[in-house]
């Protein structure tokens, strides 16, 4: 072969890789159809591996709820465990105001595991009391709560709307609790509402309702003569008419009026009446309801004893009127001899000018209702009074207890004389408001009233006018009382130290003694002095000398006190203290001994609402309540 053709064939090999090149770059950089297909295979792989993780996990998922089906827990059988969970819920519900979004808090027990919020979720009656205060729950809460009783309450925040859904629901409202305590026009308005349809529509499983409208509310709801609730057994209304001849008063166990109308006030026998058709009555509370008498009563009408009526299954009385509306209420009612009867009683001076007389009719009527509390019943199951607490800031204020110095009497009077704890001690109340004269009468008599010899503990607070010989006279048959706490009472303590001055070893002035010449000798061990003034300047006998000379005398009789406690006193000093040493070994002293170096400042705690606070729904849509935690909890 020649050069010349060597040379052409080398040339046109060249050309042709050349344009093999030039399309294998086109092919590679520049076909669509090559891209589309690696996507489409990255896309199918990923989303093979997708569902694969989605099972893995769904496997996992159904291994756990396996797992904690085995658990002891899992075992309890679900109507049991939703019994568990409604009360839990109950219990949360006492705890918080109906309208604090943390009375929602037992929506956690959804949040547990799936079988949890099956249960959670399959229990009607958990879900039977409507949170009132935001729309979405209501409706939830109504929808889920089935057919199952509604329980109606509302706090001081609630939307009528929510209110007026819930109320539409007559034939399944089981508790009603409307209580508009500043009278919202629009509340008063629903309660209106309500009671009119109540007059037309049944309620069959209505066992408890309470009403409370404001007191300037016009005009005034007015519950109707028919009232078509036959299993109703708890009627509480407050500022709400009624008429006496309603068949809502019939078959109750728990009837609470307060401030009637004055044309809805009953007559004597109209109040029995009532009275008679409640047979298992065993709570009665009267504030402003009962029947009127003219402002000149001199006498208290009397009625043959088979006229009266006698409740016999009473455990709580309380009448809050005036003295002698309450003595002729009294008169026709027979408390039962039990020991689990409660009394109550709120009496107050129709006028100012026939106090005395109003006292002196009432106070025998009085005393003989009393003597059921305490003197018919058999001895071995009589209610013995171990405590007195006795109050004269404006008003005499009386509290018997069964128990030796309740917890709950340690601080102010007015701070705990609604304290669950002592009203579950079934205590006797007695609250007399008088005139200043015609209370010295009330105190002479008070030991008529209640047994006193029994007394072990006794608690005197605020400013009263005692008189010479006032231990002696109303305490003198208190031989056990062991336990004397004084607290803001500087006329008490002074006729204290005058009563226990011995008239044998007193080391004290002669002037420093009891007029009548008798001596205060109960079997005292403890005392306990709280915010009292050890000044001779404003006593002649309430100086820390004082106080010493009489613990001396108690010694030398061999009855001297084992603990003496003294808080928030001026007027008395550390030497004072040692000196009180020498005589009483176990003494108590917060080093208090003038204002000048007391801190006043005091921590106050935020009153923040809780507006902040949030709840949500399941992912499925299910309610619940975030307190904010952000802990994560297994929830499968």
């Amino acid at each position: 072969m020649s050069t010349s053709e060597s040379i052409a064939r080398d040339m046109t090999s060249s050309c042709l890789k050349a344009d093999e090149w030039s399309k294998l770059t086109i092919t590679r950089f520049s076909c669509p159809e090559i891209t589309t297909d690696i996507s489409a295979l990255t896309s199918e792989a990923q989303t093979e591996i997708d569902d694969e993780l989605a099972a893995l996990e769904e496997r996992m998922r159904a291994l756990r709820m396996h797992r904690n089906g085995l658990s002891p827990i899992s075992s309890i059988p679900p109507e049991l465990l939703g019994t568990i969970f409604v009360h839990h819920a109950q219990q949360t519900q006492l705890i918080y105001d109906s309208d604090n979004p943390r009375v929602l808090s037992w929506l956690v027990v959804g949040h547990v595991c799936y079988h949890w919020r099956k249960v959670a979720l399959g229990t009607p009656e958990l879900w039977a009391t409507p949170f009132l205060n935001s729309s979405k729950a209501t409706d939830e809460m109504l929808t889920r709560s089935k057919m199952a009783p509604l329980n109606l309450k509302i706090g001081r925040r609630y939307r009528i709307d929510c209110i007026q859904k819930a109320l539409m629901h007559i034939e399944r409202l089981q508790v009603v609790s409307l209580l508009f305590l500043h009278g919202d026009t629009a509340g008063c308005r629903c309660i209106m509402d309500f009671i009119d349809k109540l007059s037309s529509c049944s309620a069959p499983k209505l066992q408890s309702l309470a009403l409370e409208v404001g007191n300037r509310q016009t005009p005034r709801a007015a519950i109707p003569i028919s009232f078509s609730a036959p299993n109703l057994c708890s009627l509480r209304i407050k500022h709400c008419d009624l008429s006496w001849a309603s068949s809502v008063l019939t078959g109750l166990t728990v009837l609470d009026i307060n401030k009637l109308s004055p044309e809805c006030l009953p007559a004597l026998d109209e109040l029995i009446s009532a009275l008679r058709r409640m047979p298992a009555l065993h709570t009665l509370e009267l504030e402003d309801a009962l029947p009127t008498l003219p402002v000149q009563t001199t006498s208290l009408p009397s009625s043959p004893r088979v006229m009266n009526i006698r409740l016999c299954h009473l455990k709580r009385l309380r009448l809050v009127a005036k003295a002698l509306e309450v003595a002729s209420m009294l008169t026709r009612v027979e408390l039962p001899d039990s020991t689990m009867l409660e009394v109550q009683l709120k009496c107050r001076a129709s006028s100012s000018t026939n106090s005395s007389q109003e006292w002196n009719l009432s106070y025998p009527i009085i005393s003989r209702a009393l003597k059921s509390c305490f003197n018919t019943i058999p001895i071995k199951s009589r209610r013995v009074p171990r405590s007195l607490r006795l109050s004269s800031v404006g008003r005499i204020h009386v509290q018997y207890s069964t128990t030796r110095n309740p917890s709950s009497w340690v601080g102010s009077m007015t701070d705990t004389c609604l304290d669950p704890e002592w009203m579950a001690e079934r205590p006797v109340v007695l609250d007399f408001d008088f005139p200043a004269e015609t209370s010295m009468a009330i105190l002479k008599d008070l030991r008529r009233l209640v047994p006193i010899r029994t007394l072990e503990a006794l608690y005197i607070e605020g400013f009263f006018a005692g008189w010479d010989g006032f231990w002696i006279d109303l305490l003198g048959a208190a031989r056990n009382l062991s336990f004397i706490h004084l607290r803001e009472t500087p006329q008490a303590l002074e006729d204290l130290l005058l009563s226990l001055r011995s008239r044998k070893h007193s080391l004290a002035r002669s002037i420093g003694r009891s007029q009548k010449g008798l001596n205060f000798a109960p079997v005292l061990s403890h005392l306990v002095l709280d915010y009292l003034e050890f000044d001779p300047f404003l006593s002649s006998f309430t100086g820390p000398s004082d106080l010493f000379d009489v613990l001396i005398d108690r010694a030398n009789e061999g009855r001297g006190l084992d603990h003496l406690a003294i808080t928030g006193c001026t007027g008395i000093s550390a030497h004072d203290v040692r000196l009180l040493r020498e005589v009483v070994a176990d003494i108590y002293w917060d080093e208090f001994e003038s204002l000048d170096n007391y801190d006043l400042e005091s921590d106050y705690d935020s009153l923040e609402d809780d507006d902040h606070d949030d709840y949500r729904f399941y992912d499925d849509g299910d309610y619940y309540y975030d307190d904010g935690d952000d802990d994560d909890d297994d929830v499968e």
